[in-house]
């Protein structure tokens, strides 16, 4: 019997903003790789990011999900690069930054309630562990 993973919607949160993270690592990586070792190490934070984003997918919306991954993803490269990388600062990628992420939070907050969908499965997990007849005997 083939088990399936299954994950609420705050960890699908979580998993999204650590892909987020990761593809700060990867995005700034690629720029900077050098050997074959530095892109295998690249390839693999691409894969875990991507991963990461296609598990929140079964439970949130995939255009939320991609948007929120792209804007963590462009606040933190544009970010690491100036601070790190010696990139120019300027006033106006901030301000471009800044609405890239309101844009981002508002399309999270204005994203559909999946608590429908959280009932079914966990009426679904219920019944398959056997809840549902010991409910049913009281």
């Amino acid at each position: 019997m083939k088990k399936k993973l299954y994950v609420g919607a705050n960890m699908a949160w979580f998993l999204v903003i650590i892909a987020g993270i990761i593809e700060c690592f990867w995005a700034s990586g690629l720029k900077y790789a050098q050997s074959m070792w530095a892109y295998n190490i690249v390839a693999l934070g691409i894969i875990l990011s991507f991963v990461l984003n296609l598990v929140a997918c079964r439970v949130l919306e995939a255009s939320t999900v991609y948007a929120v991954f792209v804007g963590i993803g462009t606040a933190g490269i544009v970010s690491s690069e100036i601070l790190i990388f010696d990139e120019p600062f300027s006033f106006t990628k901030v301000i471009l930054i800044f609405l890239l992420l309101c844009a981002v939070i508002g399309l999270k907050l204005s994203s559909k309630s999946i608590r429908a969908q959280d009932s079914r499965i966990s009426q679904s997990l219920g019944s398959e562990i056997g809840l549902d007849d010991v409910v049913k005997e009281k």
